[in-house]
């Protein structure tokens, strides 16, 4: 699917943590919140340093912000695929579906940037019930909202960082304060981590940028006055194919009435007309 289909459906607000805001704003008296933070900044530095340290470093930011679990999401941008996952808690068990299946319905990763957005602010209720990646998985992980980030965006990788609560509970009120706090070291985390996938196995994927005789890669753009252009595209085999995957996506958006009227344009990779089909 591509990472256009959902942009700007429903609202875009930002969940910034308050200005001002610090350690000493985190710690509560009485709790055992600063050995929690020393734990966690020691398990992002380890992440740094090592795939294999991101579990705990996951445990730890949930045990620390009082959530119920959390992932990280590495995709590589030439595929479309997920090239590694780390997920934490209520979603752990479901890594391997997210990452064969859902990961291309996932409309909510592709609208994060560098600020944390919560899942409940991008969509509202009504689109989010039509949608096969929050039935079937968010809620089937009995997560009830999502508060995400994108740490790192290369021309080759993009980070997806996401902190899960449970259905039957909101975030702490006190969160925007540690995501003040360990924002910085998870970004930092997060490209040490790029640059070792690239450095270990990105060559394996050197191939992939030159797509196969049978295969063309094709993206899908939003035209409703404004322009809602498809970086990523995806592989497939014919024009008919592509055509067919816009008519897919014009269906979907056509379920928000605010998209009637607009349009998909499918072009090549030479950027070369090849279907528009209307919404609605």
């Amino acid at each position: 699917m591509s990472t256009v289909i959902f942009a700007n459906l429903g609202g875009r607000l930002s969940t910034h943590p308050q200005r001002g805001s610090g350690f000493a704003d985190f710690l509560q008296p009485g709790h055992e919140d600063e050995v929690r933070m020393s734990t966690l900044v020691s398990a992002l530095q380890d992440a740094a340093t090592s795939r294999e340290a991101w579990p705990d470093a996951l445990k730890a930011l949930t045990e620390a912000a009082d959530v119920a679990g959390a992932a990280l999401i590495i995709s590589n941008k030439s595929t479309g695929n997920v090239e590694e996952a780390c997920f934490f808690g209520l979603s752990a068990e479901f890594k391997t579906d997210y990452t064969r299946h859902y990961a291309a319905l996932d409309p909510y990763s592709p609208l994060l940037d560098a600020s944390w957005r919560t899942l409940s602010e991008c969509f509202p209720n009504p689109v989010l019930r039509r949608s096969e990646w929050y039935n079937d998985f968010v809620l089937a992980c009995g997560v009830r909202d999502i508060l995400g980030a994108r740490l790192v965006d290369t021309h080759d990788y993009r980070v997806i960082f996401g902190i899960h609560q449970q259905i039957g509970r909101s975030f702490p009120a006190r969160l925007g304060s540690l995501i003040e706090l360990v924002t910085d070291p998870l970004r930092r985390a997060a490209k040490h981590n790029v640059e070792h996938l690239r450095s270990t196995i990105g060559a394996r994927h050197e191939p992939t940028t030159e797509l196969s005789a049978d295969s063309s890669r094709f993206y899908f753009h939003i035209d409703n006055g404004t322009w809602y252009t498809d970086e990523t595209g995806s592989v497939h085999s014919t024009p008919d194919q592509a055509a067919t995957h816009a008519l897919t996506i014009a269906r979907e958006l056509a379920q928000d009435n605010s998209w009637h009227g607009s349009s998909v344009l499918v072009t090549d990779a030479r950027g070369r007309p090849i279907a528009r089909v209307r919404i609605g």
